[in-house]
Formats: C-alpha cells, sequence, structure tokens
C-alpha cells in the first residue's frame, strides 16, 4: 500500500498502453484501501486472456462495490470503456475485465483459495512504488 498522501490516481495523465491501465486500476484499489495489490503482467504466456491482471483484498463486501465503483469511475475519467463484470451478487470476488486488463477484486477466504498468483506464476508480479509506479517484485503475496 501506497503511504505517500500527494500520490493517486489524479497523477496518472494519459492511459496509453495496458501497463498504464493496470497501474490506474492499482492505484484507484489503493486509494480505496484495498490490500496485497499485485500487477502481473501475463502477456507472454500463451493462451493469457489478458495482457495484465491486477489483484487486490478487499475486507468486506462494500469495500468490494467501493473499490469497484471507484476503479470504474476512474477509468471512465481516463475515457475507457466500462468493463465487462461478474460477481456483483455475492461479492466474494468481482471481476472487471477491460479486455487487455482483468481486475480481480477478491474477499481474503476467496483469494486463499484459488491462489491466482500461483496460477499464473510465470507471469512478471509487480507492486505499487512509494510513488505510485509499477516496481518488478519477486514476492506474490
Amino acid at each position: 500500500m501506497i503511504n505517500d498522501s500527494h500520490v493517486s490516481v489524479a497523477h496518472v495523465k494519459h492511459i496509453r498502453t495496458a501497463r498504464d491501465l493496470a497501474r490506474l486500476c492499482a492505484l484507484s484499489a489503493d486509494s480505496k484501501k484495498g490490500t496485497d495489490i499485485v500487477a502481473i503482467d501475463i502477456s507472454q504466456i500463451d493462451g493469457s486472456p489478458a495482457e495484465w491482471f491486477v489483484i487486490a483484498t478487499c475486507s468486506s463486501d462494500q469495500q468490494i462495490r467501493a473499490v469497484a465503483e471507484h476503479i470504474e469511475k476512474e477509468t471512465a475519467r481516463h475515457g475507457i470503456a466500462s468493463p465487462r463484470s461478474e460477481g456483483w451478487e455475492a461479492l466474494q470476488w468481482v471481476i472487471l475485465d477491460y479486455f487487455d486488463v482483468v481486475v480481480h477484486l477478491m474477499r481474503p477466504e476467496a483469494r486463499a483459495f484459488y491462489k491466482l498468483e500461483n496460477l499464473w506464476g510465470d507471469g512478471h508480479f509487480y507492486r505499487l512504488s512509494a510513488d505510485g509506479r509499477l516496481v518488478r517484485s519477486t514476492v506474490r503475496t
């Protein structure tokens, strides 16, 4: 989690690449107190369903809804079309599918059970730095 209060989604100026969109989604999740946020570059994996996954843990139904709605608002503000989404009924695992970037907002139990980081372990893992950049990480969660 970023502790530097001057870094926010407002600092994201342009979305030109899938990496930029992944960063915006990660920053948006962070700003609503999502935890254990990881962005995974899966673009080099054969058969991958997207270029990037962004995964965040949310502690309650209300937090999943708030984070998902905030990500949708921020991406729309940058001219990104509304995502396909699933999971709004149960609010245990909400998926926002922006085609090149898929955001997974998960309750701790669901994240521990499905272990997406292990399933996509061949990807390149990134975390948010204190200044809001995506930096390569060897730690998976």
